[in-house]
């Protein structure tokens, strides 16, 4: 059993496959940090229109307002799947910084601050042709961080 583990949750099906993995491998004695990262600059990337200055009319203000609306409600979803989890959980929220390597970066240095034991997270499930010319978040992981990473195939 791991005793400190991060496990990287954003409210897709496969963040859900790494938060019921990573609570099967930590015991009654353990201790896991649900992390969500807040990485405003790929929400805006998601929401961008297709013209040459991929504008969305939206300010900044409107971005954090409804990253931190769609948190909350992962972080209740969280408590209802740990209700019953006999070890303990801490709800983080990580703040990505593209000028420090970006959301999985942000995410790395959190859990080697934290003493985690390793990273759980889910398998990405976007574009082959985007992730091989941007990358993927469990690929940063994997080759960049200290600690083992632990990469949850949907339907696990």
């Amino acid at each position: 059993m791991l005793n400190r583990l991060v496990v990287a949750v954003d409210g897709t099906p496969a963040s859900w496959q790494a938060l019921a993995l990573a609570r099967r491998l930590s015991g009654p004695e353990g201790v896991l940090a649900v992390a969500d990262v807040k990485d405003l600059m790929a929400m805006y990337q998601a929401t961008a229109t297709s013209n040459y200055t991929m504008s969305t009319g939206l300010d900044v203000t409107q971005y954090v307002s409804e990253w931190d609306k769609h948190a909350e409600e992962v972080k209740e979803e969280v408590a209802k799947r740990l209700s019953d989890f006999e070890g303990q959980y801490e709800w983080h929220v990580v703040e990505a910084d593209d000028q420090q390597g970006g959301p999985a970066a942000a995410l790395s240095a959190f859990a080697e601050q934290w003493h985690a034991e390793g990273i759980v997270v889910g398998r990405h499930q976007g574009s082959t042709l985007l992730e091989g010319v941007f990358g993927s978040f469990p690929r940063w992981l994997v080759t960049h961080s200290a600690l083992p990473i632990i990469v949850v195939p949907l339907n696990t």
